[in-house]
Parts: C-alpha cells; sequence; structure tokens
C-alpha cells in the first residue's frame, strides 16, 4: 500500500511540475526582448523590419527596367521553363505576402542586382537574372504574411519553385 503512495505521489509531482512549466511555456509566448520581434513555431510573430510594407526584400524602384525575355509569375511555380543563354528572365510575385528569394546567383543564372526589389507601378517583387550557361537551374522564393509590429500573424510558408531549362 505504502508503494502505490510513493507512486501516486510522485505521478502528480510529475504531473505538477509538467503542468508548471507549460503555463510559463505558454505565458512566455509572443514576448520579445528589446525592440527586435522574436520568432518560434507557435507564436504569430511580426516580420523583420528589411521587409518593405510591399512585402519585398530589397529597394522600390520607380521606374521599370527594360523588358526581360522571360517573364515568371507564381502561377508558373511546380513547373519547366525554357529560356536560351542570354535571355533576362524576370520573377514577379505579387504585393501582398513577404517575399524572400535568392540573394546570390544560382547555377547558370547570374543574379542581377537589385535583387526582390517592389515596382509599385506593377504591385511585384522583382528578381532578374541573365542566363550564362547551359543546364538547368532551380529557383525557390518563398512567401509569408506581411504583419505589423506587435499584430497576430498567421503562420505559413508559402514555397514556390521554378525550374529553368537554359538551352
Amino acid at each position: 500500500m505504502r508503494s502505490v503512495r510513493n507512486v501516486q505521489k510522485r505521478t502528480w509531482f510529475l504531473v505538477g511540475s509538467f503542468m508548471t512549466i507549460m503555463i510559463f511555456a505558454l505565458a512566455a509566448c509572443g514576448a520579445s526582448v528589446g525592440s527586435g520581434s522574436t520568432s518560434t513555431a507557435s507564436t504569430p510573430v511580426a516580420h523583420a523590419t528589411s521587409v518593405s510594407a510591399y512585402g519585398c526584400p530589397g529597394a522600390v524602384m520607380s521606374t521599370p527596367p527594360a523588358p526581360a525575355n522571360v517573364v515568371l509569375k507564381q502561377t508558373e511555380s511546380n513547373s519547366i521553363i525554357k529560356a536560351k543563354v542570354g535571355d533576362v528572365i524576370e520573377v514577379d510575385l505579387p504585393f501582398g505576402q513577404s517575399w524572400s528569394g535568392p540573394t546570390t546567383s544560382q547555377g547558370e543564372l547570374q543574379l542581377q542586382t537589385p535583387a526582390g526589389y517592389a515596382l509599385p507601378t506593377a504591385k511585384v517583387c522583382v528578381w532578374r537574372f541573365t542566363a550564362q550557361g547551359t543546364g538547368t537551374t532551380q529557383l525557390e522564393f518563398y512567401g509569408r504574411a506581411i504583419c505589423g509590429k506587435g499584430a497576430l500573424c498567421p503562420l505559413y510558408i508559402r514555397s514556390l519553385p521554378f525550374t529553368l531549362v537554359i538551352k
């Protein structure tokens, strides 16, 4: 009888300890230290301040560049896109999400700068590449919700892969 009571006491002690830890963990959700924002897998948070109000990681451009040979939109993700050596390939992603993408050249594609700039006239975030050689290259872009500081934010990451075959 005495051992059953000891087991029950230990069980209640472990359950009580677990509940106390969970209460403190849940109370700390969403807390931030200093002026930056924190990010955890279970807590809606604000995004980094380097992303513009449009959702683009780069600068805001007022004049569009010369037209590209190949323009990719989000509807063309998960498909194979064909291009030629020397083509300028532009990826246009719509405002309304916080976009991130390549910050360096990818495979046969030479990244043009600035990368991920906002083009308000077209309402898109733009990445431009020049095809430098033949082969297949994968470009990966990610979209998240845009949220103000301290606002609750849905937690999702949208993946947009593009496969380019350059001949």
